[in-house]
């Protein structure tokens, strides 16, 4: 399973690098000791980075929820352009006759960076373990709820290279959805 982890990395080589920088610099911002700092290794740690344990809440929380944002505002604004572009619009050929790269150049790059957007599966074991310790107050297990849930789950799904499949399947999915929510916002 790492083989095709790694392949599906560096396939999506964009959002893997874009996602491991990120990471490095929430571990600069919250002065995380960084282990290794290389983005690419060609094993499970590829396109994050391997740094010490966390033991506050809220450093935890910032190394995985700050770089899933941004990678999720990338994807969804390189996606939007890409699909309706290639899937709505229909511009495959420029008007010489070439085929239109930029369209699946930002195709590419939207489902390069959602494919990409978990925390690893030890970041989010981690998180976790400080979110729902003993001596956590109640309230603040029932407000981290919903975003822990996404980025544990998601952090397991990018594990088995499922978050590319869901990509590629919401690239297919944007110009529908665009389509319901346009006319509602119009009114």
């Amino acid at each position: 399973m790492t083989a095709l982890y790694v392949i599906v990395k560096y396939f999506t080589v964009v959002g893997s690098y874009v996602k491991a920088f990120l990471e490095h610099v929430c571990c600069r911002v919250y002065e995380v000791l960084i282990e290794d700092g290389r983005y690419l290794p060609a094993n499970e740690m590829c396109g994050h980075i391997e740094h010490e344990i966390i033991k506050r809440r809220s450093v935890s929380f910032g190394v995985c929820f700050f770089p899933f944002l941004f990678n999720l505002l990338f994807g969804i604004i390189f996606i939007s352009v890409g699909a309706m572009n290639v899937y709505y619009v229909g511009e495959f050929f420029t008007k010489s006759g070439f085929v239109n790269l930029a369209n699946f150049l930002f195709l590419w790059l939207g489902v390069s960076f959602l494919s990409n957007l978990f925390p690893s599966v030890e970041d989010a074991l981690t998180l976790k373990e400080l979110i729902y310790g003993k001596d956590t107050k109640l309230f603040v297990k029932i407000i981290a709820a919903p975003v822990f849930a996404i980025l544990f789950c998601g952090a397991y799904l990018e594990r088995y290279c499922i978050t590319f499949v869901t990509s590629v399947a919401v690239s297919f999915a944007v110009p529908t959805i665009y389509s319901y929510i346009l006319p509602l916002l119009a009114v």
